[in-house]
């Protein structure tokens, strides 16, 4: 019984390590850029994360009321199915692209002018308005 205790304790200091690093590793991440892909992705599963946790949270005081626990036990799983699906499909888009979709060329596009629009800038330019 008391080796029982012993590995409960031993594994009791092992989460709270685990949790001190997490939470440390938060606060690194949180001094990051805003454009860090790695800042990106862990921002995206934190929430996730925090998600499941509070979907796992209100599904204990829901229980208690039948129809709407039957609701929830098959929507919730659903959701968060899908919620999780999204990030692993684009955890790979953030980590390859880590500044957005590429800038468009530097350089204007120039429409062509007829000979009225012509008149209209040179005389603006000259300071001249239309009457």
């Amino acid at each position: 019984m008391q080796q029982v205790a012993e590995i409960i304790q031993d594994l009791l200091i092992f989460v709270a390590a685990l949790m001190a690093l997490f939470v440390l590793f938060i606060i690194v991440v949180s001094m990051m850029p805003h454009d860090n892909p790695l800042k990106r992705v862990l921002t995206a599963l934190t929430y996730r994360l925090g998600a499941t946790m509070l979907a796992g949270l209100v599904a204990i005081p829901i229980e208690l009321i039948p129809l709407i626990d039957g609701l929830y036990d098959i929507g919730v799983p659903i959701a968060l199915i899908w919620y999780w699906f999204t990030f692993l499909r684009d955890a790979g888009g953030m980590m390859r692209s880590p500044h957005g979709p590429p800038p468009g060329p530097p350089y204007r596009s120039i429409t062509k002018m007829t000979a009225g629009s012509r008149s209209s800038v040179m005389a603006r330019r000259a300071g001249a308005t239309d009457v």
